[in-house]
């Protein structure tokens, strides 16, 4: 069973969704967390890379994925966490930040780390970087599924 209720984020006043997977005698199920590291390395200027999709599980319990950038500032670089529910065709996630639809982020001049969020809509992800003007010299991103928040 999944449950969804309303949270309210005392830190931007917002009401969430929140969802969380039970058995029948409501107790939490499947893995709280998991993480994957992608060291991609060195990325020329204006570069699109995708990473490998990472296969969450039939019926996984993650609610939430948390992607996080490492590497050179880039102006007009960008993020975005993709979300597939046959491994071939590719969606934006649900975005959380406010005003977000995507689980997408476009830092203004660039950052060396930014974290994007969102829900997952499918049994796969992936992470779609695109890098902005300023080369990378060692890359790396950071994706965490969670359950139960």
């Amino acid at each position: 069973m999944i449950f969804e209720g309303t949270y309210h984020n005392t830190s931007t006043g917002e009401d969430e969704a929140r969802c969380i997977r039970c058995d029948a005698s409501g107790f939490v199920m499947g893995v709280p967390s998991l993480s994957w590291i992608f060291t991609v390395g060195a990325v020329s200027s204006g570069t699109a890379i995708t990473t490998d999709p990472v296969d969450l599980g039939e019926g996984h319990g993650y609610t939430l994925l948390l992607v996080r950038k490492i590497g050179v500032a880039s102006n007009q670089e960008s993020m975005e966490i993709q979300s597939s529910i046959d491994g071939e065709r590719w969606s934006p996630v649900v975005g959380l930040d406010q005003g977000a639809s995507v689980g997408m982020h476009q830092p203004p001049n660039g950052s060396d780390f930014y974290t994007v969020q969102g829900r997952p809509i499918g049994r796969f992800v992936r992470i779609a970087f695109q890098n902005g003007n300023t080369a990378q010299d060692d890359l790396m991103l950071e994706l965490s599924a969670m359950a139960g928040v």
